[in-house]
């Protein structure tokens, strides 16, 4: 490899170029390296097409994690009440799905207005952690509504009601647009990219960051996502940095031929546009992962590899490494001139009509190492007071047992974690779970006190979005939250 011919022939070669670039996969954010992106996702909420408009903590830096639990978490055995009369009451209606009472993990310190303490499904001792330590908490009973509903509302079908109820794709596209009554493709992350990336340049890496994928909830009216894995950006993929010469040269070879296909001005308009997203992929992989080979973090996460009493699959065994490069990310965010940052991770799976205990016994380990982990990372980096994480899901399930499972239901318990979030404390309703109780509409599936919309917009006050403005994000929240209350909707943040 060191005679200069075999270079020429390597930059010559075409095909090899080609080839190369088909390395790199779409990254999010449409567009090329040298005009705007162009989100041509349809949007036929009108609404959503105002601008938003920011608050003086715009400049404060800000990193919010979304981790949406696809399929439907059963999170009534995941926060379970204890005290004597209401876990009776669980227990009798959940009958052989009912976690045994001794096996619970205590949550330390708080009982709710009606008495209630609780305890934690007994692999969540991570979470058990950052609840006692005050840095996590959960919200009760919260999904999402278009007004406040009743069961007698229900059932006389006088009230709005979240269009598909029960269905995954509409309820997990509810949770990520929080606008229950339409079936719109803008989410709420992709209308924070639109407040403060408004004037992006091209060769900008999105500040909304997805380790799933396309997704609705970074989607915004001219933003999208900026696509990564767990390890890392996607871009032209060559041999490591070597010591030998030859690599080397081979390297800087490929990127040479690599770069004279990408400046080339194409005639046919597929190719041009292929190209041109190559090219703009290209740009910011380069960037993001200058910016990402500098973070080390000495915190081991959880590994799933050499556990012998639980299968865990590939998808599980991911998840605490996509925690991991956004941790990375996060550390990063000076170098990316990122001061607001959005990360999304879609963790699929939970749709347990079928050997539930397993499976959730498997999936909320994963969850509450993750977590965890991700939070000593956090406060290892010394970024952990910029950073909230919430975790919902598309519906909690049935309190009554199909056999071996449960099956969608409504409401449920999500997760905040961070350092501005009033830890150690259950917000919202927890409801009873005795069957036909006055939020129970059949089979326990129980209609949600909190909205997402009453979820997000205290996300959006804390994340930099002007009050008066919160009804363009969320056109559905004065059903729920005057604009003229002076505290949060929920208060889950200090």
């Amino acid at each position: 490899m060191a005679d200069i011919s075999r270079r020429k022939f390597i930059k010559g070669s075409t095909a090899m170029a080609i080839s190369a670039s088909m390395f790199l996969v779409g990254c999010g954010g449409g567009g090329t390296s040298t005009s705007k992106p162009v989100n041509t996702t349809p949007n036929n909420n009108n609404n959503n097409n105002n601008p938003v408009t920011s608050n003086p903590n715009k400049n404060l830096n800000k990193s919010l994690v979304y981790v949406l639990l696809g399929g439907g978490n059963d999170s009534f055995n995941m926060l379970v009440p204890t005290n004597t009369s209401s876990y009776n009451e669980y227990n009798a209606s959940r009958s052989n799905l009912a976690i045994a009472k001794n096996d619970l993990l205590p949550l330390n310190n708080f009982t709710d207005k009606n008495g209630k303490t609780f305890g934690l499904h007994p692999s969540m001792k991570k979470v058990q952690t950052l609840f006692n330590d005050k840095k996590l908490s959960f919200i009760a009973n919260i999904a999402p509504l278009v007004e406040p509903t009743n069961k007698t509302q229900f059932n006389s079908n006088s009230v709005e009601l979240p269009l598909g109820l029960m269905s995954h794709s509409d309820q997990t596209k509810h949770w990520q647009t929080s606008n229950a009554n339409e079936r719109t493709n803008i989410g709420v992350l992709g209308r924070f990219a639109d407040t403060f990336q408004i004037n992006k340049a091209n060769s900008q890496v999105s500040m909304n960051i997805s380790l799933s994928g396309t997704n609705i909830s970074q989607n915004g009216v001219s933003s999208k996502e900026y696509s990564i894995t767990k390890d890392g950006s996607i871009g032209l993929k060559v041999k490591e940095s070597s010591n030998n010469p030859a690599i080397t040269q081979l390297n800087n070879a490929l990127l040479d031929s690599f770069n004279t296909i990408l400046n080339q001005n194409y005639s046919d308009s597929f190719e041009d546009t292929f190209m041109e997203t190559t090219r703009y992929a290209q740009t910011h992989h380069e960037k993001f992962k200058t910016a990402i080979d500098k973070i080390n973090i000495t915190h081991n996460f959880t590994s799933y590899d050499s556990r012998n009493d639980i299968k865990f699959t590939a998808n599980d065994k991911s998840i605490s490494q996509q925690f991991k490069m956004i941790a990375k990310a996060i550390k990063a965010s000076e170098d990316l001139n990122l001061p607001k940052q959005t990360f999304f991770i879609e963790y699929y799976g939970w749709d347990h009509h079928d050997e539930l205990l397993n499976n959730h016994k498997r999936m909320i380990e994963v969850l509450s190492d993750s977590l965890g982990d991700f939070q000593t990372s956090l406060e290892e980096l010394g970024v952990d007071d910029k950073v909230l994480t919430v975790v919902g899901s598309d519906f909690g399930r049935t309190l009554t047992s199909n056999g071996n499972g449960t099956d969608h239901g409504w409401g449920g318990n999500a997760i905040v974690m961070g350092k501005d979030v009033n830890g150690g404390k259950v917000f919202g309703e927890y409801p009873s779970l005795v069957l036909n109780n006055p939020l129970d509409i059949g089979g326990g599936v129980i209609i949600p006190t909190l909205s997402t919309d009453e979820l997000f917009a205290e996300v959006a006050l804390w994340f930099g979005i002007e009050k008066n403005e919160l009804s363009k994000l969320l056109p559905n929240l004065t059903n729920f939250y005057s604009l003229n209350n002076p505290n949060n909707p929920i208060g889950f943040l200090s």
